[in-house]
Formats: C-alpha cells, sequence, structure tokens
C-alpha cells in the first residue's frame, strides 16, 4: 500500500479515463464512511441539462457509481483508501 496526498489522489481519479476503480470517503452529509466502485465519464445515464453547482469548485468529483446504476459525487478531502489499476493507495 502506497501512502499519498489527497492531491496525488485526486490526479489518480481524474487520470483513470473511464476505467473502473475503488475508493472509501467519508460522506459530508452524514459522516458515515462510504466504499464505491465507480467510474468517470459515463454519459448514457444523462438527464440533460447542466449541474446545478460547479463540483470542484466544492471540492467533489462526479463519478457513476457503478454498484448503485447512478451518478454520485465524491468529496476530495474526505478520500481514504483509492485501488486503481490493482494498485491500494492509502490517504495521508
Amino acid at each position: 500500500m502506497a501512502l499519498i496526498t489527497p492531491e496525488e489522489a485526486t490526479a489518480l481519479i481524474l487520470a483513470t479515463k473511464g476505467k473502473i476503480f475503488s475508493v472509501e470517503f467519508v460522506k459530508r452529509t452524514t459522516g458515515e464512511h462510504r466504499k464505491m466502485v465507480a467510474r468517470l465519464g459515463v454519459k448514457k445515464h444523462l438527464a440533460g441539462g447542466d449541474a446545478a453547482y460547479n463540483f470542484i469548485e466544492k471540492g467533489l468529483v462526479s463519478v457513476f457509481d457503478v454498484q448503485k446504476g447512478d451518478y454520485r459525487a465524491i468529496p476530495l478531502d474526505a478520500i481514504s483508501t483509492l485501488v486503481v489499476g490493482g494498485e491500494t493507495y492509502t490517504i495521508a
């Protein structure tokens, strides 16, 4: 397991370019620990229109939750573990 910074975790997520990755984080709304299998770049289920806010300004990244089949937002400052390409990273 490699130890990385939140900025490095963000860069790794954005570099997945549609490949599936796993992430563990703490939800902002409830403080609950959450595990998610997700992908970037899924457009099939979009309803149309623009997002109500800018995800990056709020410290979030919009992803498609593969298990729930819907879009979710990951708080970049609350990630604890990230698995990309079979490599596990712990965020400092």
